[in-house]
């Protein structure tokens, strides 16, 4: 029997604990697993007979998902494989196929940064570049130059992304891939993908009521990485059982950063902490304004905290009381300064922000700022 919704196949297969729904599933769409298989070989250039690979790595991840699969699901088992399967596709290449591969996630993280500035600064000589980037990494220009050989020889000059429909559909029909824009590399849908395993063990990380959260307001599958559209505050208040839709708000908060500090635990990124130690009002025209506002802050870990002062008025809106322990390029100073500018005036009591590894990368011995203006008391209008 053939369905027209083929999640049938597997919801009938669970229900029924009979197996011949599966492999009659297997059996009718065998045609269409080798052709999307021997596609995948031509768009990325491999050998004819890695094609029989690919399409075993599909089917494995197919069963593999197939088994932790809930009926009640309502995004459709077939997308969740095409997703983890294509990721387990490009390992294959990465792994197996390409001229050299790289070994380490912080071989991976300096030839990102590497390539990153590389690419990003075509307009100028390569020679030039090369420069640049020993200036922003620290690198040797011999370490740059063997990067960037690493970088161009494992990229592929064609990518393959799943289709605007594919992306929507829910009745688990298969769609033809598209073939993207010539720029895209396999470096950079490794990158996604490295991305992608980092942000899911994170999710797994925290308890699965915040997870929940976060995923649902944003609209975003952890498993499979699929968007669909995201829940309201009072929706998500509905499915958890929580009293209000104002609840939610502040856990959604509180596991967004839970969420952050693990991203940082896991080395993709790093963090600061803020907390607010002191605000000077003003009285102005009748009415009380901030005048400023201090802040310690503490790189992601330990050490002692640093202080920041920020002023609302004046030549140096931002002022360093002093370092973190942690802090002896600045580095992370200036990121707080950016955090606290990005408030808008609200100052919040205590904050954790995650910061991307390359922003703090671009602060190192040879261009910190050391001679950042330190603190002064400064004056109220009443003691003026």
């Amino acid at each position: 029997m053939q369905f027209d919704d083929l999640n049938e196949y597997f919801i009938k297969t669970l229900e029924s604990r009979d197996k011949g729904y599966f492999e009659e599933f297997i059996k009718t769409y065998d045609p269409v697993f080798q052709n999307r298989a021997n596609r995948f070989v031509l768009y990325y250039g491999l050998n004819e007979n890695d094609a029989e690979d690919i399409k075993q790595i599909f089917l494995e991840t197919l069963w593999f998902v197939f088994l932790d699969y809930d009926t009640s699901d309502p995004i459709p088992l077939l997308q969740y494989t095409k997703k983890v399967a294509h990721h387990k596709q490009l390992d294959y290449i990465r792994t197996t196929k390409n001229v050299c591969t790289v070994p380490t996630q912080n071989g991976y993280n300096e030839l990102r940064k590497v390539i990153g500035i590389y690419n990003s600064n075509s307009e100028i000589p390569t020679d030039e570049r090369i420069a640049l980037i020993v200036k922003e990494t620290g690198f040797t220009e011999e370490k740059v130059i063997e990067f960037i050989a690493i970088g161009k020889v494992t990229e592929y000059p064609i990518g393959i992304v799943p289709t605007e429909d594919d992306e929507e559909e829910l009745d688990g029909a298969f769609s033809d891939e598209l073939i993207e824009d010539p720029s895209i590399s396999l470096f950079q849908e490794a990158w996604r993908n490295i991305c992608h395993e980092y942000f899911r063990e994170a999710a797994d990380n925290i308890s699965p009521k915040d997870k929940q959260i976060i995923s649902l307001s944003l609209g975003i599958c952890f498993d499979c990485f699929g968007i669909f559209k995201p829940s309201t505050y009072a929706e998500i208040a509905m499915k958890q059982g929580a009293s209000s839709d104002k609840s939610i708000e502040k856990k959604r908060k509180t596991a967004i950063e839970k969420f952050a500090k693990e991203l940082c635990e896991l080395g993709f990124c790093d963090g600061v902490t803020l907390k607010q130690t002191d605000m000077v009002l003003v009285k102005e025209d009748g009415e009380k304004k901030v005048q400023s506002v201090t802040y310690a802050y503490t790189p992601y870990g330990e050490g002692e905290a640093g202080e920041i002062i920020h002023t609302t008025i004046g030549k140096h809106r931002f002022q360093i009381i002093r370092l973190a322990e942690f802090d002896m390029t600045g580095a992370y100073a200036e990121q707080v300064t950016k955090i606290i500018g990005y408030m808008s005036g609200t100052y919040i009591k205590e904050k954790f922000c995650a910061i991307p590894l390359e922003e703090l990368s671009k602060v190192n011995k040879h261009n910190a700022k050391r001679k950042l203006p330190f603190y002064k008391k400064s004056r109220t209008t009443e003691q003026k």
